[in-house]
């Protein structure tokens, strides 16, 4: 038995093996070549996460019909094979003009056009670009609605998830992890993240094709920027034809899936029908993403 498992696992690292890159398939241009090969060939790609719904809608969370309002059901559970090598070069051609980004990869042009945001991410291009913030907001009010006790002592200069109820922390995880994706610490909220969990919580419409786009755009910006949205790019050079024949691929595995895991990773388990923080008494087991009472609520809600 121990052989065989030994020889499986070598099958399955040959199947992943990178091949020898073949540069002049992927960009015929001499001086995009040069671009590439000093600054995207091993750049960072950001490790995909997705979730299942249905499993947060039969464990008593309220957050997946905020998603759904949104219109960011098909988005946050995409998943599928991913080309390293060509979300490299996707990246490295990537521009941005008259507000659409465009690339090219393996002799193909690549536009997103809103049919591409519509047809693959299901998205309205409807709504504001709430990333931004918006006029008299008050991020600390709205930080503090997010708590389980507001009243506790903590360092506001720093928005730290661990205190957050449920569904909020579970809308900052998924923020941090697949709509606004970083490498860098999820368990703390920046400024963006603060504002696009009020619109959720406040049923604003948000146009999600912007902040997506202002997310890669970010990679035109910052040369070090992590490369995000893996999956969602393959799919885009899928729906342009783009040639995978011979490409080096991977399909992500269960450890991209946020579920139970990621729920005991923030602090909650399952009791009864429910999932709660740990440190919560027993007797009190209700949290939704409902308005709070007023003799709770904050001075910006």
């Amino acid at each position: 038995m121990a052989s065989t498992s030994s020889s499986r696992k070598r099958i399955k690292r040959m199947a992943i093996k990178r091949r020898d890159p073949d540069i002049d398939g992927w960009i015929s241009d001499p001086k995009a070549q040069e671009n590439f090969n000093s600054s995207f060939r091993n750049h960072k790609i950001i490790n995909h996460k997705h979730v299942e719904l249905s499993f947060f809608c039969t464990h008593g969370f309220a957050f997946p019909e905020l998603l759904s309002f949104q219109h960011l059901e098909s988005f946050v559970q995409l998943t599928g094979v991913i080309y390293l090598d060509l979300v490299r070069v996707f990246y490295a051609n990537l521009t941005y003009e008259e507000d659409l980004l465009t690339s090219r990869v393996k002799g193909v042009n690549i536009v997103s056009t809103p049919d591409i945001w519509t047809f693959i991410a299901s998205f309205r291009i409807v709504g504001i670009p709430a990333h931004r913030g918006f006029p008299g907001a008050n991020r600390l009010d709205i930080y503090q609605g997010c708590l389980r006790d507001p009243t506790a002592k903590r360092d506001y200069n720093i928005f730290r998830a661990g205190g957050m109820k449920k569904d909020e922390r579970v809308l900052a995880f998924l923020t941090a992890w697949i709509l606004i994706p970083r490498n860098s610490n999820h368990a703390q909220l920046t400024t963006n993240d603060v504002f696009l969990i009020h619109t959720f919580k406040s049923n604003i419409r948000v146009d999600w094709s912007e902040i997506v786009s202002n997310t890669m755009q970010k990679v035109i910006k910052l040369p070090n920027y992590p490369l995000s949205y893996a999956v969602f790019v393959c799919k885009v050079l899928e729906h342009y034809k783009v040639d995978f024949s011979g490409e080096a691929s991977y399909t992500p595995n269960h450890t991209s899936l946020i579920g139970a895991n990621a729920l005991h990773h923030m602090g909650m388990s399952f009791r009864g029908t429910t999932w709660c923080f740990k440190d919560e008494p027993d007797t009190d087991l209700v949290d939704t993403a409902e308005p709070s009472s007023t003799a709770t609520r904050t001075h910006y809600e």
